[in-house]
């Protein structure tokens, strides 16, 4: 990471590179983002009852943004330091935080939870694709078929539910898909500028910078809510700003730093399962028996993408 007060950092390392056995710390960072990420969409909903869906997602932005850009100023984190680095930040930031936020939002109010957060889950195969196309990073055979079979089990867990859902539950998630693609694409970049950046500092740019398009459309298409002033909703908005957001965007930046893409995404498959558990206990959704069979497929592709054999 690139600092005033001493050299930089070697450059970022090809997205190529060959992984390693991951830490321990790199694990417990991967399980923490992922159930932070499953925590989200059932937050959401209970959200979206105060507010409308575009103020709600600036003030979860705007909330994590300057959560951390007030910590990067008391640490003093440098912050990046090229006009390249600042480019692909920001860019960063309009693809996961202002499409992303943008999307996830306007779903959550069409789509139950476990459905949401199972159907975001196909983000890591989406983001070892764009890796693919956009900078060539291969992904093995093991790690195909891993994903291949946990893309198996979102769709188990999911296709009855969104087929009885009708047009609305299909307009959720195709909304669904959209936050996917553009944190996909996010995650692609941020993986390009990870090991320049200090995690803190680039973190609160990205979701700064993201919230910005997203005031803009809660002024010109939303009329003001009221409820927004609610204690309950402003502790919501912190939870879910706070640890749902600046932790994640965080701890995602720092893990990408010496953690391959896609064996990072590939833990992201666990947040279907958990948003599902977490829709069951909290929201009261049924778990079918599809469901858990589908949950089942899950894990097995996750250790299957994660096995070190060839």
């Amino acid at each position: 990471m690139p600092s005033t007060t001493g050299p930089a950092h070697p450059p970022s390392p090809s997205p190529g590179d060959r992984p390693g056995r991951l830490g321990r710390g790199t694990v417990a960072s991967l399980l923490a983002v992922a159930t932070l990420t499953a925590l989200c969409y059932p937050l959401l909903s209970v959200g979206l009852t105060y507010a409308p869906p575009f103020q709600f997602a600036v003030l979860r932005a705007g909330t994590a943004g300057l959560a951390l850009l007030m910590l990067a100023l008391m640490l003093r984190r440098p912050f990046p330091q090229t006009r390249g680095l600042w480019l692909r930040v920001a860019l960063s930031g309009l693809s996961a935080t202002t499409i992303g936020f943008a999307a996830m939002f306007g779903a959550a109010g069409l789509v139950a939870p476990g459905i949401a957060t199972v159907v975001a889950g196909t983000q890591p195969i989406v983001a070892a694709l764009l890796a693919l196309a956009m900078f060539g990073q291969p992904f093995k055979a093991r790690q195909a078929a891993g994903m291949s079979i946990a893309l198996a089990g979102i769709a188990t867990m999911t296709l009855q539910d969104i087929w009885a859902g009708g047009s609305t539950a299909a307009l959720g998630v195709v909304l669904v898909m959209a936050a996917t693609l553009g944190t996909a694409f996010g995650n692609a970049l941020t993986k390009r500028f990870a090991s320049d950046v200090d995690p803190v500092a680039a973190a609160a740019v990205q979701l700064l910078l993201g919230a910005v398009p997203l005031a803009l459309l809660a002024f010109l298409t939303e009329s003001w809510s009221s409820q927004i002033l609610n204690p309950s909703f402003f502790a919501l908005v912190a939870v879910l700003g706070i640890g749902g957001t600046a932790v994640t965007f965080t701890l995602w930046i720092a893990v990408l730093k010496d953690c391959p893409l896609n064996a990072a995404n590939a833990f992201n498959f666990l947040a279907p399962p958990i948003g599902v558990a977490i829709s069951v206990v909290f929201v009261g959704e049924s778990l079918a028996p599809s469901t858990i069979a589908g949950m089942a497929l899950t894990l097995i592709g996750i250790a299957l993408a994660l096995s070190r054999r060839k």
